[in-house]
């Protein structure tokens, strides 16, 4: 292996020598022509050493094409994009030593393409990338930020769901849409993305909110407003920026409204299930759930126990009344603790008083790990 290595180094002069600076590129093409066509050993997996480097203002270019990729990418390629980039960057980082701070510090901002999210938006003829991303759904509306040291992007939107919607209109409540950047969060100034006016000043679209991964992605553009300055943000993309949410639960229980005061999850992954108690402190009233740990989406029957899924109500502190019913699994997450789904049962026990409970419309949305 090793003399195989000295002979395509001889080679690789040989050709040199032969060739015309001005061709050499050519030429060395031509020798990892042969190198590929001739080759029968193993691949070499150590890192690719060569004694002639693109020039400067080649390897800049590169660089640049490949960060407009990587900052134009989408859902399905922007970890590629980035590694793309990344690369790109190591190689300008050798071509040019001059400018080893400035490429030094892209790649530090990179971190090694481990990104969790996209988060990017143009403006002022630049493109601002975020370095972090989160969201949160919760008390009726997605905010969504994106972070880049002390720069920060905050986008609220007054839903829950998927959609597109304005910026800067005041709905029937008063609220509107808002999109918010701070150039410097230790200073106490912002662009803002309304005014008194109550006009259109952009819009956000949800495009998608994935309850299995617990990812969200989207697009917004707008005007920014700050001390009577304005400033265009443009093409702004977010995705899959990973989200959090509020628990949520509810049920009827014979057309009346469950109104649960306490959340208890439990978990025994000894025995391998989940679930959770939904306490009504006020009626003295609580209904359980107990799933498999490993339970995929899906509709079920609710079982007796020992079996799962099960569930069961107690309207009377006397009596435990087992449910029969269906249960619909709509997302479960089991390496974040989440679990969202609909159900509706009979929750009965002979010669109890009452003998039987209707429990209709019930939907939850909750995370089992505290």
């Amino acid at each position: 292996m090793i003399r195989f290595f000295c002979f395509i180094i001889i080679l690789e002069q040989a050709i040199k020598k032969m060739c015309a600076f001005k061709h050499y590129i050519f030429c060395f093409g031509l020798c990892m022509l042969f190198l590929a066509s001739s080759c029968d050993n193993e691949p070499y997996d150590g890192p690719i050493i060569s004694d002639s480097e693109l020039s400067c203002s080649l390897a800049n270019n590169l660089a640049d094409a490949a960060l407009n990729d990587f900052l134009n990418s989408n859902s399905d390629n922007f970890k590629d994009n980035c590694l793309a980039y990344k690369v790109s960057l190591e190689q300008q980082l050798l071509s040019c030593p001059k400018e080893a701070d400035e490429i030094l510090a892209l790649l530090e901002e990179l971190n090694n393409c481990e990104f969790d999210s996209f988060f990017k938006v143009d403006f002022d003829n630049d493109t601002y990338l975020a370095l972090s991303a989160e969201a949160h759904i919760g008390n009726g509306q997605i905010t969504i930020t994106g972070s880049r040291n002390n720069q920060v992007f905050e986008l609220q939107v007054k839903a829950t769901t998927e959609g597109t919607y304005q910026l800067g209109i005041s709905n029937a409540g008063g609220n509107s849409n808002t999109v918010t950047y701070s150039p410097d969060t230790s200073l106490n100034e912002s662009w803002v993305s309304y005014d008194d006016s109550n006009s259109v000043m952009g819009q956000i679209t949800i495009t998608e909110i994935d309850y299995s991964r617990l990812k969200l992605s989207g697009r917004f553009n707008f005007t920014g407003l700050k001390n009577n300055a304005s400033k265009a943000f443009t093409n702004g993309i977010f995705l899959d920026i990973p989200f959090t949410k509020d628990n949520e639960f509810f049920a009827l229980v014979d057309g009346v409204e469950f109104e649960e005061a306490q959340f208890i999850p439990y978990v025994n992954e000894d025995n391998g299930w989940i679930g959770f108690v939904m306490l009504d402190e006020t009626n003295s009233a609580d209904m359980d759930f107990t799933f498999d740990i490993e339970t995929l989406p899906g509709t079920y029957s609710l079982r007796m126990i020992p079996e799962l899924p099960r569930a069961g109500y107690t309207g009377n502190p006397d009596y435990y009344y087992h449910a029969e019913g269906t249960i619909t699994i709509t997302a479960h997450n089991p390496d974040l603790g989440f679990l969202m789904g609909t159900f509706e049962f009979i929750a009965e026990f002979e010669g109890a008083t009452p003998e039987r409970y209707e429990i209709t419309e019930g939907h939850f949305c909750l995370t089992y790990f505290l």
